[in-house]
């Protein structure tokens, strides 16, 4: 696994401005500990994401109780402490950026704003049959039990909010919030976040299953009826509307689509590359021999059927995506002046 090219592939899709950080947790003391002074583990993996620094630290280089807990470096003296690695037979925790790790880690760490994690949560909803996603937090032990703890013993993806002794002490800002997954949920969701998501978006519906007034209502903002798609022409591009169908049978979206042909699939290479600075979500892009796929997905926020009933309201949807798309297309073919 190459995990410089996924953590790049997970930062460039979800624009974040720091490294996704890998954390291991370690039974033997192997490993060679990094000098340095006794902090916080919620700082150590600040410091990885922001700045890029790595760290091998025992129980003697940390400054906190509670991820002593955590960590799996001590077992509780009174009662039960919840969340926490056990048995507590951890020896050292190792923590690096993603793109600099070579060994396979346990959990990812990720921070960012609430708005990137709301996109996170999205895909990752999507990879589980749109099931809710569900996190356990209470503002304590937060990077170290619930973004390190709980996806490390129950292997599911956890957030946190964060606890007072991370933002008070270890930099977090006020609008950051931490989100920690299994390694396995990680590679999962940065491997879906090109091919297989333009490829699920142009998945198109075959015409008899699509009601005769939402064909008529996409007919009449000038498509025609192929056998899985619409298409029609407006200005110079030929748009293909498709009507992807979510697992549960319903239609909730559609996807406008313009195909770009070049002389070569040399330059449909660059040209896709070029598109990765050009094109923001929710445009699609990818290549193809030598064309380069743009697409819009349109969500409708209710089943086809019902938004093709509100006539004006859902031509005005479905018209302002021709106009994005057509822009956009106009946009690269300008930019890589072809």
């Amino acid at each position: 696994m190459n995990y410089s090219e996924l953590s790049t592939k997970f930062r460039k899709f979800f624009e974040l401005p720091s490294s996704p950080v890998a954390v291991r947790i370690l039974s033997d003391a192997t490993e060679q500990k990094t000098s340095t002074s006794p902090m916080r583990f919620c700082e150590m993996v600040r410091r990885s994401a922001v700045y890029g620094e790595s760290f091998v630290f025992g129980v003697e280089e940390l400054t906190c109780t509670s991820a002593e807990l955590a960590l799996g470096f001590t077992e509780p003296t009174y009662g039960e402490v919840y969340p926490r690695i056990k048995p507590a037979n951890t020896k050292l925790v190792s923590v690096s950026p993603l793109e600099k790790t070579e060994k396979k880690p346990d959990v990812v760490v990720v921070i960012g704003t609430p708005r990137k994690i709301m996109r996170v949560s999205t895909i990752l909803s999507q990879l589980h049959e749109k099931q809710p996603v569900e996190v356990k937090f209470k503002g304590e032990f937060a990077v170290c039990g619930e973004c390190t703890a709980i996806p490390f013993m129950e292997k599911k993806v956890n957030l946190s909010l964060l606890c007072n002794g991370a933002r008070m002490f270890s930099g977090y800002r006020d609008d950051e919030i931490v989100m920690g997954f299994p390694l396995d949920d990680f590679i999962r969701i940065a491997e879906s976040t090109e091919e297989k998501e333009i490829t699920s978006a142009l998945c198109g519906c075959i015409m008899d299953d699509i009601p005769a007034g939402a064909v008529a209502a996409i007919e009449k903002i000038g498509f025609g009826k192929g056998t899985d798609q619409f298409f029609g022409r407006f200005g110079n591009e030929i748009v293909r509307l498709y009507t992807p169908k979510e697992k549960d049978g319903k239609i909730t979206s559609l996807t406008l689509y313009v195909p770009v042909k070049f002389k070569d699939n040399e330059t449909a290479s660059k040209v896709n590359e070029k598109a990765k600075e050009l094109l923001e979500k929710p445009l699609l892009h990818r290549v193809r021999d030598n064309w380069v796929d743009i697409a819009l997905p349109l969500d409708l926020g209710e089943t086809l059927n019902r938004a093709s009933m509100r006539g004006e309201k859902f031509e005005a949807i479905v018209r302002g995506g021709i106009d994005t798309i057509l822009k956009e297309v106009e946009k690269v073919k300008r930019k890589t002046a072809l």
